[in-house]
């Protein structure tokens, strides 16, 4: 099983451009929108909120855009189905792809933690809160690698796949406001309340400012229900490619 998870964490990695944008891009765009003023309180806020508003990116990045695209490519050569033939079933393989996004999710949160903590004037963080960054980055990572399964079931043909997730990509940043889009429709922020990147920011707001515990059991509810309704989505899925597979 691991050497089947070396050889999806190769995949993943042989798309250039996904990486960039999942793991390069959020550094880019904090140290880009960084401007220090020289006066120590209000540049330590400013960090603080390029930090927490560009972290959630690193999960979406990552796990929309790579996933999706290897596995459309997948499942359009016929490697998915060779693959079940040699005894590794659809879900040992997302399994495998999934372990593979985790860890290339939790390692980028990582440098992204590093360098900007060096680089910025950011306060130390404590462990509670990286406890609760990391917690978060799973769930976040969980709830879009299942919305990813569901985008790559429903859709067919790799470039149509591909736009797809790009599109979802773009869509769930501008309406969660991590590309500095602050004014959108209305019922575009009811639906970005769905997506927990929101709770997340302003808890972890809270662990910078002393308060230990504010917020975290909510993130963690929404974060829960996050989690149910993709899985609903990759349940509705793949029954449909199910379906979609049955003799009429």
């Amino acid at each position: 099983m691991w050497a089947y998870i070396r050889f999806e964490l190769k995949n993943t990695l042989g798309y250039p451009i996904a990486m960039i944008v999942g793991g390069i891009l959020p550094l880019v765009l904090v140290l880009s929108n960084y401007h220090a003023t020289g006066h120590a309180a209000l540049d330590q806020a400013t960090a603080k909120g390029v930090f927490v508003t560009l972290l959630p990116m690193v999960p979406l990045g990552l796990v929309i855009l790579p996933f999706t695209i290897s596995f459309a490519r997948d499942m359009t050569s016929g490697i998915t189905n060779r693959l079940v033939l040699f005894g590794y079933t659809l879900t040992r393989q997302l399994l495998a792809k999934f372990i593979a996004v985790l860890l290339l999710v939790l390692s980028m949160t990582t440098l992204y933690w590093v360098v900007l903590s060096q680089m910025l004037p950011l306060p130390k963080l404590s462990l509670l809160a990286l406890v609760m960054i990391y917690l978060s980055m799973i769930c976040l990572a969980g709830g879009l690698y299942l919305l990813a399964f569901a985008i790559a079931q429903v859709f067919e043909g790799f470039n149509m796949i591909q736009g797809i997730a790009m599109l979802c990509y773009f869509g769930i940043a501008f309406t969660t406001g991590s590309m500095g889009v602050s004014q959108v429709p209305a019922g575009v922020t009811q639906l970005s309340r769905w997506i927990p990147f929101k709770i997340f920011r302003e808890t972890l707001r809270a662990q910078w400012q002393g308060q230990q515990l504010a917020g975290f059991q909510d993130e963690l509810l929404q974060m829960g229900v996050f989690i149910l309704i993709t899985f609903a989505l990759y349940c509705l899925a793949k029954r449909y490619r199910r379906l979609k597979k049955r003799p009429v």
